[in-house]
């Protein structure tokens, strides 16, 4: 007999809609709801969405199908849709689409969860006998913190200021007791996330202060701080002063930089050009030892030529990237870049791609000869698995170690680096 306080989740995209999910999860777990693996004894699957460019819409348009065909055969009762799919779509367009949903949640209205599952499930006022704990949903040995909402940049490709509203920064005190929470369930890396995370403070101190945030996020007991979503103009010295200066904060910088062409950098509203571009890279190379750099680029924009992918490539040689992600151009009806007549053709788009990463690739298989000899502290991922500094979990590459280890995951350990394997290293536990 299926508990009517069981629900599974399944969270789809990236990790701030995971942030969202363990949210969510957290909220339903106060008042005595329990969340269980799929396909067990739940009378609710709650879905939290992507629809950031079409892929992420047929993805999640894919598992909505999918859970409407598990309750018309009785496996599941209810399915809620949340996040940012119905955060894009006018809800009665999705009402009308499917209307076997039995509830749709916006990223706004994901904090009423806790009333609408109670209304839906019980249909009168529920009493629980007693809150469960917090649930997390990544491994307890490292947490994203989601330190912002929301986005101001309008990047002209992108919905995600559609979807997710104005840039809202979270208080310096929320974010450190949310972060002496991770840490008092196991986290020994600390992952700091949001559209752009480089905004964070502006609408607290009248200027990009994540620098405060860091230098407060240092105080704190953990092994590493790690900073992803950059954005290349909020940059600033104080923040590249605070990275040096944080122990906890690692050499580690993720920054989308998209391209580097300065026409097409403005075509995409990303206010800045490439002189400024390489001002700020020459700064943090210099500044900050060790430094690890990841970066994205969009191939295919509209007006994109095979000059302006060359460009690209010189730049990745200039600057010592050890991992970048490469995507075509996804036209998205609500952008400005929609409205570019200028296509570009994507079987072409998808050949720059595969030349751009083979640059990378061939550059990584000199530069991380270097690495060779080299000892560092690491956790461990697997058996055979380890992650050090220098990779970011589910988005880099990993360290494959020689043979297999019994430490348990999350294991503080030391690997010595053997060889290179494609992207990843090879190495041996100390």
């Amino acid at each position: 007999m299926k508990q009517k306080h069981h629900y599974s989740m399944i969270s789809l995209g990236c990790a701030r809609s995971l942030v969202d999910s363990e949210t969510m999860v957290a909220d339903l777990n106060k008042v005595g709801f329990e969340i269980v693996p799929e396909g067990t004894s739940e009378q609710v699957t709650i879905l939290n969405t992507c629809s950031f460019i079409q892929a992420a819409i047929d993805e999640t348009e894919r598992n909505i199908s999918q859970l409407i065909d598990q309750k018309k055969e009785g496996s599941i009762q209810h399915v809620v849709v949340a996040g940012c799919y119905p955060s894009r779509f006018k809800k009665e367009i999705l009402e009308e689409k499917y209307p076997d949903i039995d509830l749709w949640l916006t990223t706004k209205e994901e904090y009423t969860i806790q009333n609408e599952l109670k209304k839906l499930v019980f249909k009168k006022k529920f009493t629980p006998k007693k809150p469960k704990p917090y649930t997390k949903l990544t491994p307890s040995h490292f947490a994203y913190l989601k330190i912002s909402e929301g986005c101001n940049n309008w990047c002209s490709f992108c919905t995600i200021p559609k979807i997710r509203g104005e840039h809202t920064s979270k208080p310096v005190q929320q974010i450190v007791d949310e972060a002496k929470l991770q840490i008092a369930l196991g986290a020994k890396e600390l992952i700091l996330i949001a559209e752009d995370t480089t905004c964070w403070g502006e609408d607290i101190y009248g200027k990009p202060s994540l620098d405060i945030l860091v230098r407060a996020l240092g105080e704190l007991d953990v092994d590493w701080i790690r900073l992803m979503y950059i954005f290349p103009p909020r940059v600033t010295q104080e923040l590249v002063t605070a990275i040096k200066e944080t122990s906890n904060v690692i050499p580690y910088i993720d920054m989308p930089i998209q391209h580097v062409n300065s026409d097409l950098l403005q075509r995409m509203n990303r206010r800045h050009d490439q002189a400024f571009l390489e001002k700020i890279m020459d700064m943090m190379v210099k500044e900050i030892p060790n430094l690890v750099l990841r970066t994205t680029f969009i191939l295919g924009f509209p007006g994109e030529t095979e000059d302006h992918v060359n460009e690209i490539k010189t730049f990745i040689k200039k600057y010592p990237f050890a991992h970048i992600g490469c995507f075509t151009y996804s036209e998205e009806r609500e952008t400005r870049s929609a409205r570019f007549t200028d296509k570009v053709d994507p079987e072409i788009a998808k050949q720059r791609v595969d030349d751009v990463m083979k640059t990378q690739y061939d550059l990584l298989q000199t530069r991380n000869k270097s690495l060779i000899g080299t000892t560092l502290d690491c956790i461990i991922e697997g058996p055979r698995e380890a992650r050090s500094y220098r990779e970011a979990p589910d988005v880099d590459g990993i360290i494959i170690l020689d043979k297999e280890t019994d430490l348990a995951i999350g294991s503080k350990c030391t690997v010595t680096i053997s060889a290179i394997d494609h992207y990843d290293l090879v190495g041996h536990l100390n």
